[in-house]
């Protein structure tokens, strides 16, 4: 059953959207988790979904740190905000990708339970399921150097 944590404040859309996201990818996790035949694959998932939980709970902190620096509906502009959206963005790529794998490991458990790669790729997700909201924000791009409009010279 997924743990539920203690209710999130409203967020504006764009906020909520990560949020949203992110849960929904943790809930379609456990899904694929469940439809599995109890055995060491079941457990394994079952353990990632659990730091999963508690990834999304950074993602909601994040978020609310955002909506309370720039709450909006579409966009943001602050830097700060900014940067915390792109945080949100890698977690949202980052708990799309661990559905992803979860969901290679359940085929290849359907198929043949007992193959090395369903153990590989477990060993795989376990680790890129660690801290997935708390990676480092990407570096921001260089900024563009002004530039320099030249007078035309009126000919007399």
């Amino acid at each position: 059953m997924p743990r539920r944590s203690a209710s999130t404040p409203s967020l504006s859309r764009y906020w909520n959207g990560y949020v949203d996201h992110c849960a929904g990818s943790v809930a379609r996790f456990r899904r694929i988790t469940y439809a599995l035949p109890a055995g060491p694959a079941r457990t394994w998932l079952g353990e990632i979904a659990q730091r999963l939980d508690v990834e999304l709970d950074a993602v909601r902190r994040l978020a609310i740190v955002g909506d309370s620096i720039e709450p909006r509906w579409f966009r943001v502009r602050e830097a700060p905000a900014k940067r915390i959206a792109q945080r949100l963005e890698a977690a949202r790529t980052a708990f799309a990708d661990a559905v992803s794998q979860a969901a290679e490991v359940a085929e290849q458990v359907a198929l043949d339970p007992a193959h090395s790669d369903v153990r590989a790729n477990l060993e795989v997700l376990s680790r890129q399921a660690s801290q997935l909201a708390l990676t480092p924000a990407p570096p921001e791009p260089e900024p563009e150097q002004p530039r320099r409009r030249r007078r035309r010279r009126e000919r007399a």
